[in-house]
Parts: structure tokens; C-alpha cells; sequence
């Protein structure tokens, strides 16, 4: 890719996220906030790694 097309690029994509970057997380928050993404990104019960079975003589 040719240096002036590259810089092109990046002044665009530089224009692009000042002109939207307001938008664009508004989006973000409203889907982090949202109680689909809540439900996804929960764990229903916390594990216990196996090796703390072992180390702690739990199950001889």
C-alpha cells in the first residue's frame, strides 16, 4: 500500500471515530447494560479448580 493511500486511511478512520465516537458508545453502554448481556457474561456457580481437591485431602 502506497504511504499517501495509508495515510488517507488513517485520517479517515481518525475522522470517522470523532464524528461517531459519541454514538458509538451509547451503543456500547445501551449493550453492556442490557439484561441479555448480563445473563451471558454471568457465571451460575463458581467452580473450584480440581487440584484444591487433591491439595486439600477433600475426597479420600
Amino acid at each position: 500500500m502506497e504511504p499517501i493511500t495509508l495515510c488517507g486511511a488513517v485520517i479517515l478512520a481518525v475522522g470517522l471515530w470523532v464524528e461517531f465516537e459519541s454514538i458509538i458508545m451509547k451503543v456500547a453502554r445501551a449493550i453492556s447494560n442490557s439484561n441479555i448481556m448480563t445473563a451471558i457474561m454471568s457465571t451460575p456457580t463458581k467452580q473450584r479448580p480440581l487440584y484444591v481437591k487433591y491439595m486439600t485431602g477433600i475426597g479420600r
